[in-house]
């Protein structure tokens, strides 16, 4: 595979990632807490930030308010995403 067919496959892999992201916060929220709305996707747990706040307060703040909605994420990995002027965390395993 030539690195132009890597690059394109790996923005087509990113667009159904950031698709399938998007569609499910259309769906039920899971939970609210102070700065996240929580929802539950196909790749994993998504974590979106309320308002654009300070990103430091939202990224130390993200464990704690998940513990108040009854979300173990401690052994999930941890990714910051913005995707169409959304900025979230995603949770998966």
């Amino acid at each position: 595979m030539q690195w132009g067919q890597l690059k394109s496959l790996t923005y087509q892999l990113m667009d159904s990632t950031c698709n399938l992201i998007i569609d499910s916060l259309k769906e039920e929220p899971i939970g609210e807490t102070d700065h996240f709305i929580w929802f539950l996707t196909d790749i994993g747990i998504v974590a979106l930030f309320k308002r654009e706040d300070n990103f430091e307060t939202y990224s130390s703040n993200v464990k704690i308010e998940a513990n108040k909605i009854a979300l173990d994420i401690t052994k999930e990995e941890k990714e910051y995403l913005k995707i169409k002027e959304k900025q979230l965390f995603l949770f998966y395993s």
